[in-house]
């Protein structure tokens, strides 16, 4: 019995996180309010709300240089629950960056 209070504490848990892993070819914008911003082929935005120390190593995007360069983007998005407010609340981190040439 005490398994399967464990087994269905862990599903209830999971239900209010997801993370997934995900990437994308976009052009560098800028950083902006402690996000980095970048433009999809499509002319939408896409925010991140930081960058491993592993992909700054490579790229300090910091750099105003590399502002209109073209980069595959790889990077999770954990989305929750807010338990109290019911709304889903989703925050994307850069795992790695490839500039494009």
């Amino acid at each position: 019995m005490k398994t399967l209070s464990i087994v269905l504490f862990a599903l209830a848990t999971a239900v209010t996180s997801l993370v997934s892993t995900e990437s994308v070819t976009a052009t560098y914008s800028g950083y902006d309010n402690e996000v980095y911003q970048f433009s999809a082929e499509d002319g939408s935005t896409l925010e991140f709300q930081g960058v491993s120390s592993e992909a700054l190593g490579k790229y300090d995007l910091s750099d105003d240089a590399f502002k209109g360069k073209t980069f595959t983007i790889t990077y999770e998005s954990e989305t929750v629950v807010d338990d109290e407010t019911e709304e889903e609340v989703t925050t994307s981190i850069i795992t790695d960056l490839e500039l494009q040439e």
